[in-house]
């Protein structure tokens, strides 16, 4: 019986453990550029080491903030699966280079779409457009 206590015991603490993303609104600011989220197809997140959730417009803003922020403790970073809208982790998704133009500002940026799947990043993509992995999308970011 008492293997049965510690077992349930351990499946308790290990489910709170675990970090989920908290669901990201249209309209709710960026943590970085303080622009608010219009698209929810490309926006991100990060659970910080205390849980609270923060949301970003885009994987590419949330990129430039964590560059920015080297020593922060994270729980999570999450983006949205474009073809889904369901958040998953950054490490597991496949990233594609887009063209964003903020509508507020008519300014152009290059940012990321971020899939679930690589065959859904690919069929996604133009010809010559790399498939990028989190890791090079972090390297490549820059803070400004």
């Amino acid at each position: 019986m008492k293997k049965l206590y510690v077992v349930v015991l351990m499946t308790v603490i290990a489910a709170c453990a675990s970090v989920q993303p908290a669901a990201v609104n249209a309209g709710d600011r960026c943590i970085r550029c303080r622009r608010p989220i219009g698209d929810l197809r490309m926006a991100a997140e990060i659970v910080d080491h205390l849980k609270a959730p923060f949301p970003f417009r885009t994987a590419g803003c949330l990129a430039k903030y964590i560059k920015g922020h080297p020593g922060e403790q994270l729980a999570g970073v999450f983006v949205t699966d474009y073809r889904t809208g369901h958040m998953l982790a950054a490490e597991d998704a496949w990233f594609v280079p887009t063209t964003v133009t903020d509508v507020s500002s008519r300014r152009v940026e290059q940012d990321f779409l971020a899939f679930r799947s690589r065959s859904d990043a690919d069929s996604f993509r133009a010809e010559r457009q790399p498939m990028l992995r989190w890791t090079q999308i972090l390297a490549e970011a820059t803070v400004n």
